[in-house]
């Protein structure tokens, strides 16, 4: 049976501080990360993408609705793919939150804590595992790029990978990174994992006899 291949990505360079915990604050793209996208999307629509998804906040949107346009996919856009929610610590920057106890708590043990108001990796992964089920069921046998963030793709890797939650912070996501997973009903197969913006899909694609 033919699987569903979704090829998943992380939005481009933010104009973000370096060390803040952004969460689900809408940060624009930076010029560097406008160049990425611009690359990443015309890569994309050189192979045949049959529906994109994303999350709704604009760093990740920006290079969906670009591929959208160009390939006359569907796309849908749902804040069920935004980043992990970060609840009080939103905002702050990492070396600030070092002081907090619990968050000290946080780090030792991210699949059960969560942030005030925020989410845990548990509840994180329950979220995306929704998406990436919605999406294989409604897309069978078809080539979907999904537009997302770090956190987001960390944990849908490590399922994927059956690498359990504790793993997450061992998978690196670059800004821009491309990673391809191919969901069989017996189980995923993965691909590739945090591929550079600029690879070139057809050859990709056609390396591994996925086109």
């Amino acid at each position: 049976m033919k699987p569903t291949r979704l090829i998943l990505l992380r939005h481009g360079k933010t104009e973000g501080t370096p060390g803040v915990l952004y969460s689900q604050q809408d940060v624009p793209l930076s010029q560097e990360g406008l160049a990425q996208t611009e690359t990443l999307v015309s890569g994309l629509a050189k192979v045949p993408i049959q529906a994109i998804y994303s999350s709704d906040l604009s760093r990740a949107r920006v290079a969906a609705e670009a591929l959208a346009r160009l390939t006359k996919a569907p796309l849908e856009i749902t804040p069920a793919l935004r980043e992990i929610h970060f609840g009080a610590w939103t905002g702050k920057h990492f070396q600030e939150l070092l002081a907090l106890p619990e968050f000290q708590a946080r780090l030792a043990n991210p699949e059960e804590i969560s942030p005030p108001g925020g989410e845990s990796l548990k509840d994180l992964a329950s979220r995306v595992q929704k998406v990436v089920e919605e999406i294989c069921t409604r897309h069978p046998g078809e080539l979907v790029a999904v537009f997302t963030h770090g956190g987001v793709l960390r944990v849908v890797l490590a399922l994927a990978l059956g690498a359990g939650l504790k793993n997450f912070f061992r998978l690196q996501q670059d800004y821009a990174a491309v990673n391809l997973v191919d969901y069989y009903p017996e189980g995923p197969v993965v691909h590739l994992v945090n591929g550079p913006y600029d690879l070139n899909f057809e050859t990709l694609l056609r390396r591994k006899s996925l086109i």
